[in-house]
């Protein structure tokens, strides 16, 4: 009777201080998380302020290599090609897809001799032709996922477009409300997204430059909306479209849209929020099933075997 009281006073003990334990771990790891967002807000905020007004009319300036080589890219290759993926992904730059193409030979080199070496260290007997092959195979798979950590790196900025595009619309309607036009509102706020978010900010410098070389104002917002593939900016280029077509008031446009899009927020919120019942289904089954199996079927073995061990097969004769 003592032993079961003893067993249970350890696992309490046992739970009490790995709780503990975790709960301290927990509380640095807090601790630890805000001190390095304080660190990277003070960093930014040291980087914004460094960036004078002559860069900002740089990258504003019509002779801006970025804004060139994007034009070159728009001009001459097809929404979804390797260039257009570079600038969707952040590399502005006309040196990206050289970069980009070194990168992916001196990976798919790398794993060649990497798969070579590894094959004829383990498998010694292996031949030649097939050690070759095999690392061929290894190159091409390298090969293929540096392309898909760029696709990867291109979704991440659409998320990230996806959450500054309702502040750049509130930005938008404030400087509107102030009585600057649609085209000046757009050029105040490019300028201060290059102080702060730098690639949206080049972004939304091009749209800029593009209403002041003659494109309308719809069309450089479905280039915009292209560049980042977000289905928001696209419908922002249609409600600007009809409204220039119908003859109505920009700021009343903008107002529609944005409470739209806070709606869309909240929509979206609501989905995420219903569908986490379903997801946590899988972690559950995956962690509490064995447990609660084990709780239940280990007591029902421990009886079995001391009934087992119990017998004396020499009582029936």
């Amino acid at each position: 009777m003592e032993q079961p009281i003893i067993l249970a006073v350890v696992f309490f003990a046992a739970l009490t201080l790995a709780y503990g334990v975790i709960n301290a771990l927990q509380s640095r790891r807090d601790m630890r998380r805000r001190s390095d967002i304080i660190g990277r807000d003070g960093a930014r905020g040291a980087r914004s302020s460094d960036i004078s007004n002559e860069d900002v009319e740089r990258v504003l300036g019509s002779e801006n290599e970025y804004i060139r080589n994007y034009l070159d890219v728009l001009r001459k290759e097809k929404p979804d090609s390797l260039r257009m993926r570079l600038i969707r992904a952040g590399y502005f730059s006309k040196s990206a897809l050289v970069i980009f193409n070194l990168i992916r030979i001196a990976a798919g080199a790398i794993s060649f001799a990497a798969g070579y070496i590894v094959v004829q260290f383990l498998y010694p007997e292996t031949s030649g032709e097939i050690t070759a092959i095999f690392a061929a195979l290894v190159a091409g798979v390298a090969f293929i996922l540096v392309a898909a950590v760029l696709d990867r790196m291109g979704t991440k900025r659409e998320t990230h477009y996806r959450k500054l595009f309702p502040d750049f619309m509130d930005l938008l309607i404030v400087c509107v409300d102030a009585g600057l036009s649609i085209e000046a509102a757009l050029d105040r706020v490019a300028r201060e997204y290059l102080l702060t978010q730098r690639d949206f900010g080049i972004h939304l410098a091009i749209i800029t430059l593009e209403v002041r070389a003659g494109r309308a104002m719809h069309e450089a917002i479905r280039n915009f909306a292209e560049r980042i593939n977000l289905e928001e900016a696209r419908s922002l280029a249609i409600l600007f479209r009809q409204s220039e077509e119908l003859g109505s008031s920009v700021r009343q446009t903008l107002r529609v849209f944005s409470r739209e899009m806070r709606q869309l927020r909240i929509t979206r919120a609501e989905e995420k929020a219903n569908s986490l019942a379903v997801k946590m289904i899988f972690p559950l089954a995956l962690f509490f099933f064995p447990v609660n199996l084990i709780i239940v079927l280990v007591p029902v073995i421990m009886s079995i075997l001391d009934l087992f061990f119990s017998l004396n097969p020499g009582a029936a004769f």
